[in-house]
């Protein structure tokens, strides 16, 4: 597998794409709000016994939730009722685990982790835990024993796949680079006032990098001329041996590499395979259904023979899929019946194959008694259909429509990447609705001027639909 990092960065967002063997599999983007990994001193405002969960002020518009399982302190022992440790009123250390979004707070915990390349700190727990991807017994025995001797008696580790090829040394010199991190965000606790941020953990580029950074990797390749040097040195610093090159390019790298149609095109439940056929996936409340269909594919004389090549085929695009959209907890998969056993042993085994290169946890129940396999994907960011759409407003929320703010950023890339026309004014003629997202952003109209060289004139046009906007000079 070869594997090549692709980013584009704005002052009012970063996009990240993970494209292996040619193919998009993930996209990270983040705003400047962004807040995940971040650790906050908070104050408990709200504790409801009836719902398992407490609300924390961490200083955002709105208050955190903070489930009730998720109520942990280093170096107390974890209470069956984790609401009996908190008061009104009490300062507590909190990790988000989920972003703010829409109508509802981000999401907190008190079991902490401060991730590193190799391996993860966990300062609210003490057991030593191993990636599932390192499978040599002999291996895992050795970073066990090296764990157990190193790290603090009240802390926990979890060593990570890049353990794999790692040197002693390397892992160790981590962990005390880990543990002067955790020894920081202490003597911040005690001298802020809540709610205060204690905490910012790295931004979603050096995320990606800190967990794709392996021998896979082919290319990183970067819109940000500053950036790209930052990444050589966090690789330098690192010491990491890959042979793989960083390269900066001008201009929308997605719409370049065509990765923005690919984007585009997780927002449809309709997946059309290679050979015909196409998968449908719904995504509820509860779980997400993803029905495998024949499509236009009628194969040859063995229907058996047909329906198992298809359903090999759907092993490969869901889990890509998954990644994709960003889906999580509980999935259905409505495979076409398969009579042979060892049909429907062999596409498990592939599916299971396939998800092994996922970097979120995922596991294969098995055939439930309709026939559907089961399985779960653990979830820790809204996915893109919650990013780039919102509830419909016209169906009372069985549709959903184009999220305004997701779409400004889109008409922004556009603009922001015009320099290359001859034209002193580029018009961006759009609805009022739309063109109000981006009047009110003064701040990034004036990069995107100072980049491009050029002006930027927004004209209102009430009879284009939402999700339509044109960009022109005044020639064209």
């Amino acid at each position: 597998m070869e594997r090549e990092i692709i980013a584009e960065v704005y002052p009012w967002e970063s996009r990240v794409a993970i494209v292996e063997d040619s193919k998009l599999v993930e996209v990270f983007w983040a705003d400047q709000d962004e807040n995940v990994g971040n650790i906050y001193k908070g104050k408990v405002k709200d504790i409801l016994p009836g719902l398992s969960c407490a609300f924390v002020d961490i200083g955002l518009s709105k208050n955190a939730f903070l489930y009730a399982g998720d109520v942990v302190f280093p170096g107390a022992r974890k209470s069956s009722n984790g609401l009996d440790l908190l008061k009104s009123g009490q300062d507590i250390m909190v990790q988000v685990k989920k972003e703010a979004f829409s109508e509802k707070g981000a999401r907190v915990t008190g079991n902490l982790t401060i991730p590193g390349h190799f391996i993860v700190l966990l300062p609210c727990q003490n057991e030593v835990s191993i990636s599932r991807k390192l499978t040599d017994d002999e291996r895992r025995e050795h970073l066990r024993y090296l764990m157990e001797k190193h790290k603090p008696a009240e802390m926990g580790i979890i060593l990570r796949t890049a353990c794999q090829e790692a040197e002693d040394d390397e892992i160790l010199d981590e962990l005390q680079e880990l543990l002067q991190v955790w020894e920081e965000i202490n003597q911040r606790y005690e001298r802020m006032r809540a709610p205060s941020l204690i905490y910012e953990d790295i931004d979603v580029l050096e995320r990606t990098l800190r967990d794709y950074l392996d021998g896979d990797i082919r290319r990183v390749v970067i819109n940000n001329e500053k950036l790209k040097e930052k990444i050589i040195n966090y690789m330098n610093k690192k010491k990491f041996t890959f042979d793989f090159t960083v390269q900066f390019e001008e201009g929308d790298l997605f719409e370049k590499y065509g990765l923005e149609k690919d984007v585009r095109r997780t927002l449809r439940r309709k997946v059309w395979l290679r050979n015909g056929g196409y998968l449908i996936i719904d995504e509820t409340e509860a779980m997400t259904v993803i029905d495998v269909n024949s499509g236009k594919y009628t194969g040859k004389n063995d229907f058996e023979e047909t329906v198992f090549k298809l359903n090999l085929e759907a092993t490969a695009e869901i889990p890509r899929q998954l990644r994709l959209r960003s889906l999580g907890g509980i999935i259905l998969i409505d495979f076409i019946d398969m009579k042979k056993k060892e049909n429907v042993d062999k596409v498990i085994n592939a599916l299971k194959k396939e998800l092994a290169k996922d970097k979120a946890h995922t596991r294969i129940i098995g055939m439930t008694g309709l026939g559907f396999l089961e399985m779960t994907r653990k979830k820790s960011r809204y996915g893109v259909s919650e990013f780039f759409t919102d509830e419909c407003i016209n169906c009372n929320g069985r549709g959903r429509m184009i999220n305004l703010f997701a779409l400004s950023c889109e008409v922004k890339r556009k603009l922001a990447n015009m320099g290359y026309v001859e034209n002193e004014e580029i018009i961006c003629e759009a609805n009022p609705r739309l063109l109000e997202f981006i009047y009110n952003d003064e701040k990034n109209l004036g990069y995107i001027e100072r980049r491009t060289q050029k002006k930027v004139k927004l004209v209102t046009n009430s009879e284009l639909a939402l999700v339509d906007y044109k960009i022109y000079t005044a020639n064209d």
